[in-house]
């Protein structure tokens, strides 16, 4: 139940790299048969990609991680900007909050307070000015899953008239959240949130919009991330994110099955339920108070039983998370369970039992 941090590769999408990389190992970049043969497992999983989210294919460009899609859209995009302001949120992944701690050496981040646990329109509406350079807020928050309303942010950006670049960290919804997102400017993909092999991401970047590679080297992607392609977790990729697409009514279904039991058993063991109630199915943040979240993340491990806790920050510092919606207190005690298809209803009473044990073996704190 540690879904938001990797899920396990679906053996199809596997299977699929390991045909590329046994197989058809040729350079994609190479101007003869077995060159063309690898540049086709690109073009597919390029295709497919770019149906599920809405866009063209030659919107997309393969990033050898969400990272580094991130950095490039965000860094590329104010490349050319000698000050202004950019727009994000206070409870960005590090990917994103790195880079705008480094940038406000010469621009003005305003960061959105969550309200309630959630970013409102009205506050967006608010930190909108004449000199916005740049809008980067993510979809779906990875610790507590609370949704971003990114299509009436977009829309009213567009309507404001402010020439700034709408981007998104999009791991964490991707094929869980219903969004088209040819709605924004740019967005950030990661293959192993959505059962792919890890060491590859994706970058949408709207046609016509322009930034400045962080890389420089042999062109490839359009000369936007040079480097040569990973062409078996491509492929991969492409059958995993297929296989989402036929499973994710079914999937969304069960997962909120599976939230709702263990929203209900957790608050029965005495839970403060840290997720807002319309949050994403996927994730689920709890905390018991006066016990340790580490110490029952531990004594689950030692059941087989995986989550995580609500940062990985130590816990003398806390989370910027909980901080950011207004539960540093617990940021301590707070547990992170989320949720893939790979889960069954029949494991939530099993993971609900070990966490009433470890209530009653594990000593609390102040």
């Amino acid at each position: 139940m540690d879904n938001a941090a990797t899920t396990k590769v679906f053996d199809e999408a596997a299977q699929r790299a390991i045909k590329a990389m046994t197989d058809g190992y040729g350079n994609p970049e190479s101007r003869h048969g077995f060159g063309f043969e690898a540049q086709k497992d690109l073009t597919e999983a390029r295709k497919i990609l770019a149906q599920a989210m809405g866009v063209t294919d030659e919107e997309i460009y393969f990033t050898p991680s969400a990272t580094t899609s991130i950095n490039t859209a965000i860094r590329g995009a104010v490349a050319s900007k000698r000050g202004g302001r950019i727009i994000s949120t206070a409870f960005e992944h590090p990917a994103v909050e790195e880079v705008l701690k480094d940038l406000e050496k010469t621009f003005e981040v305003v960061r959105l307070k969550p309200v309630e646990g959630k970013i409102t329109v009205d506050s967006f509406r608010q930190a909108l000015s004449p000199d916005t350079v740049l809008v980067t807020c993510m979809q779906v928050n990875n610790e507590t899953g609370a949704i971003t309303p990114l299509k009436e942010m977009a829309t009213l950006l567009k309507r404001s008239g402010i020439d700034a670049p709408f981007h998104s960290d999009a791991v964490q919804g991707f094929l869980k959240e219903d969004f088209r997102y040819s709605m924004l400017d740019m967005a950030s993909f990661a293959a192993h949130k959505v059962h792919g092999p890890k060491g590859v991401g994706a970058l949408y970047l709207r046609k016509g919009l322009r930034i400045k590679p962080t890389l420089l080297g042999g062109g490839q992607e359009k000369n936007l991330f040079s480097g040569t392609h990973n062409v078996p977790a491509v492929a991969g990729w492409g059958v995993a994110c297929r296989m989402m697409i036929d499973r994710k009514e079914e999937t969304l279904q069960k997962v909120r099955q599976i939230n709702e039991k263990m929203r209900k058993g957790l608050s029965e063991l005495g839970a403060v339920i840290n997720s807002p109630n319309d949050a994403s199915a996927y994730v689920l943040n709890a905390a018991f108070p006066g016990y340790l979240g580490e110490n029952i993340l531990n004594y689950l491990s030692g059941r087989e039983i995986y989550i995580s806790t609500g940062s990985a920050c130590s816990a003398k510092k806390p989370s910027r998370v909980m901080t950011a919606i207004g539960k540093e207190d617990l940021s301590r005690f707070a547990l992170r369970f989320s949720f893939s298809g790979e889960n069954r209803i029949e494991e939530v009473p099993v993971v609900l039992q070990a966490v009433a044990d470890a209530l009653r073996e594990i000593a609390t704190v102040r």
